[in-house]
This record gives C-alpha cells, structure tokens and sequence, in this order.
C-alpha cells in the first residue's frame, strides 16, 4: 500500500514541474515577442525623429545662408520645412527677431487602434 502511495507521489512531483516548466517558457516567449514589439516601435519613432530634424536643420541651413547672402539687412521670411511646417524668420536691426517653427496644417490626433480591420467587400 505504502508503494502505490510513493508512486502516486512522484507522478504528480513530475506532472507538476513539467507544468511550472511550460508555463516558464512561455512566460519567456511573451516576454520576447513584447520586446521585439517594443525595439520595432522604437525604430520606427528614431526613424520619423530624424527625417525631421534632417528637414529642420536643411531649412535653418536655408535661412542662415538668407540672412548672410543680405548682410542682416531688416527682413521678414518662412522656409518651408516639410509639408505641413515652415520656418517664420524676422530679421531687424542686425538681430534675429524671430525663429519659430508654424503648423500650417491642422492637426488631428489618430487614435484608432488596427486591431480588427473588416473586409470590405461585405
């Protein structure tokens, strides 16, 4: 009788660690795929991040060869940057007045999840 206890026991020892087992593993593969979720969305964020720097510092490049080309002579402009950006520049008296980056595009927040996308053709 004593046996068959001693057996049971061990069955379920080993059923039991099998189980914590698989549920580690796929613990880790959660955690992977969340990871490479993660750096893909970070790549992607670096990426727009310095398109549009490159696009800032080529319009100030434009605006600084303006205001050399005149000899800081009084005058007012904007530099397109991108689409929906430009670059208000203001020169007087020998000064920068003014150096601000204007929307000319209103913006709309896209808070739309592609979770579910349904066929059109319904």
């Amino acid at each position: 009788m004593e046996a068959q206890k001693k057996q049971t026991r061990s069955i379920i020892n080993i059923g039991t660690s099998l189980m914590v087992v698989i549920l580690i593993g796929l613990a880790f593969a959660v955690i992977a795929a969340l990871t490479i979720s993660s750096s893909h969305n970070n790549y992607s964020l670096s990426s727009k991040l310095m398109n549009h720097t490159d696009e800032y510092y080529k319009a100030s490049n434009e605006a600084n060869e303006r205001i050399a080309a005149t000899d800081w002579a009084d005058q007012e402009f904007t530099v397109p940057i991108n689409g929906s950006q430009d670059l208000e520049v203001k020169v007087a008296g020998g000064e920068i007045i003014r150096w601000e980056v204007v929307n000319n595009t209103e913006w709309e927040a896209d808070s739309t999840l592609p979770v579910l996308t349904p066929d059109k053709n319904d």
